[in-house]
């Protein structure tokens, strides 16, 4: 096997990155405690040991807010754990509650390149799937995905394969 020619016997899998949320949902909770802190000196009860957390504050609302929604976004993707798996006969994306399998025979054509659209960092940011009986192309965002380069190899080899197959 050749490193230009990627030929794929078994399905490769690739999760979605959720380490943008833990991020978002720290830097959240630090603002917040940092506001929190930097309220208690304006006031001057640091000084006193006393640190008091006034809830109807409306920054203190406001990062709260932000808090709890990435926290639940950041939950709701880690229970989904939603995948993309590439073999030779197809594509398949799933996760906890629903998998959707397309096979070769389903797929049209496969595009990668870059999306003109928004900046997304890597080599390229989107692949576009044709499916049969489906209007709009899907569309993966690589980026998003954990070992970007081995699934946009993986999705090459399945082009080849789906290519030389037709």
């Amino acid at each position: 096997m050749t490193e230009s020619s990627p030929t794929i016997h078994a399905p490769a899998e690739f999760k979605v990155r959720i380490d943008f949320y833990w991020q978002a949902v720290a830097l959240y909770a630090l603002t917040l405690i940092a506001y929190i802190v930097v309220r208690a000196l304006w006031e001057s009860t640091l000084q006193q040991g006393i640190v008091t957390v006034v809830l109807t504050d409306p920054i203190v609302v406001l990062l709260g807010s932000f808090v709890i929604g990435s926290s639940l976004v950041l939950l709701f993707n880690w229970l989904a754990r939603r995948s993309i798996l590439v073999g030779a006969n197809g594509i398949t994306f799933a996760s906890r509650f629903h998998e959707r399998t397309f096979s070769s025979e389903e797929i049209e054509r496969i595009t990668i390149g870059r999306d003109r659209r928004i900046k997304v960092r890597g080599m390229f940011s989107v692949v576009k799937i044709k499916i049969a009986n489906r209007r709009r192309p899907l569309r993966i965002r690589t980026a998003l995905y954990n070992k970007e380069a081995g699934l946009i190899a993986a999705i090459a080899g399945l082009r080849k394969h789906h290519l030389r197959g037709s």
